[in-house]
């Protein structure tokens, strides 16, 4: 390979943050409502679907709050106050304190669940917009949030949480998984680190207990998606497994054990994680990681969506310290997971293919308003972890950004002073 992955990663970092998360904002974003569209063409035009989902708004978010605390060269023009006030006057309903699924593109009700996955991501994206504006309106509204699911999802006399309510808060028969759980693990984990509020530490100790006691099967190497009500894998979809979550749940257990000051705690089983994800979830012929496999690694679902990827990137790098001859393996793995991301997933102007076929050609031709999230945190995060480990000994990174971020910059003044004349059309 030309360069490590410190040097890559530096690099398509520095795009996201001077390229991709400029354009996204500006073909997602509605600026009558300040809400961000579901899902877009190629050619960058929204596709009128006739709901937006709370899980989108939620993430894009996160999203640009975590971007506006970035330096770089071209400042964002972002208006987090409008995207936060948009969020909170269409899918919070203060007469139950619960946030609905989706509205409509007029703005009124459209699915009233109350859905935990998506739920989840409230707190996250609440956080992550503390985190950058200090507001403390998201503060309260966030504690408030957190406690209403621990009122009202809990089942009595089953373990965890329930996937969702209907508009009175009545549980909704779904097939249970432990998806939702692992990301309100992930709120919590974030807002734990920025308020610091006992209840986001307990609701995350309870996630963690749940993944040893029913998610994972430590005998075995098994972590499926499927469970009856309680917990006990489902004898019709229990086999069912997904690599894009074993990544998952070791990044989310290695920042676990980092806030409770034991930062080895979980190592066996994340590298076990890491070890069977890396060894059946990726393609030995066309490169790529699977959608879905059963438990003894045979493939379930041969395509490639690119969250998977991103999750991947994330753990390998924080796993970069076993034997030489495997830290060298894995350093490979995450180069050639970011010569792909670059070369079948997302072009320079900013578009990505949301799903590949096994031969990584594409699968679809729209970008969904959700996968931003993935693809912005999982370059950054990764980004942080090798930084961590020391800097890059490539000038590439440096150079490419500032000859990047001037042509960006000149390109901005340009389009700005068109405007201002008139000249756009």
């Amino acid at each position: 390979m030309p360069y490590g992955p410190h040097t890559i990663i530096e690099h398509q970092a520095q795009k996201l943050l001077l390229r991709w998360v400029p354009k996204w904002y500006e073909v997602f974003y509605d600026p009558a409502r300040g809400n961000f569209d579901e899902r877009l063409t190629k050619g960058f035009k929204p596709v009128p679907l006739g709901y937006l989902r709370l899980l989108t708004q939620c993430r894009q978010l996160a999203l640009y709050s975590h971007a506006s605390t970035e330096k770089t060269l071209i400042p964002l023009r972002l208006n987090l106050r409008q995207h936060f006030e948009a969020l909170r006057r269409d899918f919070y309903n203060p007469a139950t304190g619960g946030w609905i699924f989706s509205i409509r593109e007029d703005g009124s009700p459209c699915d009233r669940t109350y859905d935990l996955y998506t739920i989840s991501f409230v707190i996250f994206a609440l956080a992550h917009y503390y985190r950058a504006t200090q507001d403390p309106e998201a503060q309260a509204l966030a504690l408030a949030t957190i406690e209403f699911i621990d009122k009202n999802f809990r089942i009595s006399g089953q373990p965890g949480y329930t996937e969702a309510l209907d508009e009175n808060l009545k549980p909704l028969s779904r097939m249970r998984r432990q998806n939702p759980h692992m990301h309100l693990l992930e709120a919590c984990l974030f807002a734990s680190d920025i308020w610091k509020d006992q209840i986001y530490r307990d609701v995350a100790n309870e996630m963690v207990s749940l993944f040893f006691l029913y998610f994972y099967d430590a005998e075995i190497n098994s972590l499926c998606e499927w469970y009856t009500d309680d917990l006990k894998p489902h004898p019709e979809k229990g086999r069912i497994v997904e690599p894009g979550h074993y990544y998952e749940w070791v990044w989310l257990l290695k920042k676990h054990a980092r806030q409770t000051n034991e930062s080895d705690i979980y190592e066996v089983v994340c590298f076990n994680l890491l070890d069977w994800a890396n060894k059946y979830g990726w393609d030995t012929e066309f490169g790529g990681i699977y959608d879905e496999l059963d438990m003894d690694g045979k493939i379930i679902t041969d395509t490639k969506r690119i969250w998977p990827f991103t999750e991947a990137l994330k753990a390998n790098s924080l796993m970069l310290k076993e034997h030489p001859l495997i830290k060298k393996e894995r350093k490979q793995r995450i180069a050639d997971m970011a010569a792909i991301l670059k070369e079948k997933y997302i072009e320079e102007r900013g578009f990505w293919t949301e799903r590949l076929n096994r031969d990584l050609t594409p699968a679809t031709d729209y970008m969904p308003g959700t996968t931003p999230y993935h693809v912005y945190f999982g370059i950054m995060e990764t980004r942080d972890i090798l930084r961590a480990r020391g800097k890059s000994v490539s000038w590439m990174p440096a150079i490419y950004g500032f000859i990047y971020g001037v042509r960006r910059k000149l390109s901005a003044l340009v389009k700005d002073t068109r405007k201002m004349l008139g000249l756009t059309g």
